[in-house]
């Protein structure tokens, strides 16, 4: 796949622990930074309950609950 070239700004402090962790990896910030991008577009595509399910702590009402068994259940 080709790639382009992205600019954007985040805190000082994020980018150097995201340079910290890349070092650690022996890997381009860039590439720690597309992984990072990938799994939030991935959580971004699941839906009700599965959503809910991978959150840490779990912690929903039971109104939450019962709102994603019905969308889950209609859904399909």
């Amino acid at each position: 796949m080709s790639k382009i070239k992205v600019g954007t700004q985040i805190e000082e402090d994020i980018y150097q622990k995201l340079k910290l962790a890349a070092t650690r990896e022996r890997r381009p910030v860039g590439e720690v930074i597309q992984d990072a991008v990938t799994v939030y577009l991935r959580r971004q595509q699941k839906s009700g309950l599965a959503r809910l399910l991978e959150r840490e702590p779990f912690k929903i009402s039971e109104e939450q609950f019962r709102e994603s068994m019905e969308a889950d259940f209609y859904d399909q």
